[in-house]
């Protein structure tokens, strides 16, 4: 198995140098923010993203600048404010292994502190060289908060095929990983071929990252995930296995599997789910197409030049379709 070691080597540096720069960005004066923003740096997970846009950097021949780091930061700032307003939708209460903020406050304080950390990375934005990043950065927040509307549309919807749910995955997960690595190309000088290839790179192991993210919904180890999980089965979201599970069941067995997802006080879904329906053939299903669109992913890097880099993001692509949290 491929470790974020592995992954990051090339950029090690300049992400050891992002948490101080996440530090001094999310500094404040308001006592109440603050404790806010001191709890959700637990929610610092992988790191993935800024990493695609200090590996893209690198990979497109130029040493990360002082944009790159502004860039990185911004990314994971709308991540976090992503998972903060996931959490509210989710019902979650454990997130990186410490409650979630709606666990401890209530609904009204995370969608203001989330509000409040997409607000600051748009203004960091507006601060770089060129508009670019403003414009791409605009466009995925929208995709994204397109993708989280139809999904919630789409809750309890067992007609949803394949097609429909990878539509919503790439706009609520992949869109970021695409502008990652996008920009992190852009403003290292890159050709528009390589900003495209990267685009598609990233696009692609968002995709993965979220089926595999789906399957360990259903599957994971909570102690080891460090997540509520369970909870888009809670919430009737048609993920990838589910879909694939419910179209190789007889109709009796379909409608029992709809039963158990809609029906009020089941306890335990996730334990009631595994017991009564084999999931092995959705499960190997679910990863395949997680590992066609790492294969996809790993051809767009066809047009870098060899590097360090470039083995590192093929490196990131194996360790998403590898990982167990």
């Amino acid at each position: 198995m491929v470790e974020l070691a592995e992954c990051f080597g090339p950029v090690e540096a300049e992400l050891n140098a992002l948490e101080q720069a996440l530090g001094r960005e999310l500094r404040t004066d308001s006592p109440a923010l603050q404790s806010l923003v001191r709890h959700i740096s637990a929610y610092a997970g992988k790191r993935l993203r800024p990493a695609l846009v200090f590996l893209s950097a690198r990979a497109c021949g130029s040493a990360p600048t002082a944009e790159h780091m502004k860039l990185a930061a911004i990314v994971e700032l709308i991540h976090t404010a992503t998972l903060v307003h996931d959490d509210i939708l989710d019902d979650a209460s454990v997130r990186r292994r410490v409650p979630t903020v709606n666990a401890l406050h209530g609904n009204q304080v995370p969608v203001l502190l989330g509000d409040f950390i997409y607000a600051h990375a748009f203004a960091m934005s507006v601060e770089l060289s060129t508009p670019e990043a403003s414009r791409v950065l605009a466009r995925v927040t929208k995709i994204c908060c397109r993708g989280e509307i139809e999904q919630v549309f789409e809750r309890f919807d067992f007609d949803m095929d394949e097609e429909a749910y990878l539509r919503v995955i790439e706009a609520k997960t992949a869109e970021l990983y695409a502008a990652s690595a996008e920009l992190g190309a852009h403003y290292a000088g890159g050709t528009p071929e390589q900003v495209e290839a990267l685009s598609r790179f990233g696009r692609l192991i968002g995709v993965a990252f979220q089926v595999i993210d789906d399957c360990l919904d259903l599957i994971g180890d909570e102690a080891v995930v460090g997540k509520s999980l369970g909870t888009d089965l809670e919430g009737g979201k048609l993920t990838l296995p589910l879909i694939r599970l419910s179209s190789l069941l007889d109709g009796a067995e379909r409608a029992e599997l709809q039963k158990l997802i809609t029906d009020d006080g089941v306890e335990d879904r996730r334990a009631r789910l595994a017991e009564r329906f084999e999931l092995g053939a959705a499960l190997d299903y679910s990863f395949q197409r997680a590992d066609d669109f790492i294969r996809d992913a790993t051809r767009e890097l066809d047009v870098l030049e060899p590097s360090p880099a470039r083995d590192a993001l093929k490196n990131v692509a194996e360790f998403v379709l590898c990982r167990k949290k």
